[in-house]
């Protein structure tokens, strides 16, 4: 069965899969071409028999949610829009670049501040076109990205232009990164809309990292539900309803009438999903073994309970935000399996190896430490600024961040929860305990300012540990 994905950047990719398979399947190939790991963050898209857009629940066969004959069309979309310090590879960063590139000139994603429009605009720009140029069609460029409800004015082309200067010598990826960062700060980054009856009025809801957001016909806001204050949602044909607890203790019913049941239930399941992505520490099990049954397998259950014949879950959420992250960096930096505790049995030939194996060389033991050194030091490095060293613990959450950023920070980067204290940590140094070796610095060894010869400094600073007698 073929199925023709399309990236956020237009390009499609054709992908073959078992005419009986499952989403995930059809999504492990794509993120095998294009070399993702943090898959858990993106989701395919398809259009439902109304023209509707609808997410492909990849725990369930295709077949059974795609209409029509094959080839299947699909979208590769982000689905749940994490923080982008919290993106490892850069093949993930790149495909929320350009997915938040492609919402901003739709005007999906809206850059209330005009200073915060233009230097959105230069970043792209810069990402795309490289570094400033007085020529012409680079001129003509700005007027056409701008937003419909910006006039282009020689003082607000001025403006853009002075903020392109400014970024010359800025590389492809970091003019990518820095636009995620402008992005990430906006209101409705990472927000999926949905059109409503509420009360016998059209509007709009809103489904983000932080809750539910009503607004009106002009997409003025209405009023934010966190979803600390919904207490439930349900679904109910052509209904959703959200149980919303107030400020005095009482409870009211929202009830959303959407235009079919399929997209009722999308939208049930979007605050299912987004509120255990992002505010859960695991997938709850009522979440995870949620599931319906077609009549034939209605019919079998009645004999065997626990059958799996015609089921169909509703949520295909494996992951909440914390658990992604460290899935992946446990993919990404696996370790090196050690079998001893003295630095001469970590290269062991007789203790690390089958008798068929034959020995490592002297090269290729080096290579093994560099290796292990980078995920050390990797390790030690702060997950928010990815530069200094971590100095700082958050309590009561215990994730580790460097001093400076831990003193700006308001919640964890990692886990979402409210920071109370912050405590500072003094590392120690790789010492050897060899009377006739040096003292190791960590940073020394691996940061050493200005150094031309850093893998040679690692390599002898891992030999002269594995020589010492006594370590």
């Amino acid at each position: 069965m073929e199925c023709f994905v399309s990236q956020p950047n237009s390009v499609v990719l054709d992908i073959a899969v078992n005419p009986k398979g499952k989403g995930q399947e059809c999504m492990d190939q794509v993120c095998r071409i294009l070399g993702i790991v943090e898959q858990d963050y993106f989701g395919l898209l398809y259009k439902g028999r109304g023209g509707e857009n609808l997410w492909l629940n990849l725990r369930n066969r295709l077949d059974r949610q795609l209409a029509g004959p094959p080839p299947y069309r699909l979208q590769l979309k982000v689905k749940f829009f994490v923080p982008p310090h919290n993106l490892i590879q850069q093949a993930t960063r790149q495909q929320f670049y350009e997915q938040v590139k492609a919402e901003f000139e739709s005007q999906k994603l809206v850059a209330e501040l005009e200073d915060q429009m233009i230097r959105m605009l230069a970043l792209i720009v810069q990402a795309e076109h490289g570094n400033f140029d007085q020529r012409t069609h680079q001129m003509n460029l700005y007027k056409t990205m701008l937003p419909d409800n910006y006039e282009p004015t020689p003082e607000l082309i001025h403006k853009i232009v002075d903020s392109h200067a400014h970024l010359v010598g800025l590389s492809k990826e970091s003019a990518q990164y820095k636009l995620l960062q402008e992005a990430a700060v906006l209101q409705n980054y990472g927000v999926e809309y949905h059109e409503v009856n509420y009360g016998g009025e059209t509007i709009h809801v809103g489904i983000g990292p932080t809750g539910v957001f009503l607004y009106n016909a002009s997409m003025e806001l209405i009023e934010k539900l966190e979803y600390v204050t919904i207490t439930k949602a349900e679904h109910v044909g052509k209904n959703c309803v959200l149980k919303v607890m107030n400020d005095n203790g009482t409870e009211r019913d929202i009830m959303l009438r959407l235009v079919t049941q399929s997209v009722a239930n999308a939208m049930y399941r979007c605050i299912t999903e987004m509120h255990s992505f992002f505010c859960c520490d695991t997938v709850h099990n009522e979440v995870s073994t949620q599931f319906s049954r077609d009549l034939k397998g209605t019919l079998a259950s009645l004999f065997n309970e626990k059958t799996t014949l015609g089921r169909d879950y509703v949520f295909d959420i494996k992951r909440t935000s914390r658990e992604a992250y460290d899935h992946a960096r446990r993919l990404l930096y696996q370790p090196v399996p050690l079998t001893g505790m003295t630095g001469e049995s970590m290269i062991s030939d007789k203790d690390s190896h089958d008798c068929d194996t034959p020995p490592l060389s002297a090269e290729e033991k080096c290579q093994v430490l560099e290796e292990t050194l980078e995920r050390i030091e990797d390790s030690f490095t702060c997950c928010v600024c990815r530069d200094a060293e971590i100095s700082a613990t958050l309590c009561p959450c215990g994730h580790l961040t460097c001093i400076e950023c831990a003193k700006r920070l308001t919640e964890c980067p990692l886990c979402r929860k409210q920071i109370e204290t912050v405590q500072r940590i003094f590392l120690p140094t790789i010492q050897c305990k060899g009377a006739t070796c040096a003292s190791i610095s960590l940073q020394t060894a691996t940061k050493s300012p200005g150094h031309k010869h850093c893998h040679k400094r690692k390599r002898e600073a891992y030999m002269d540990m594995l020589e010492c007698p006594e370590s």
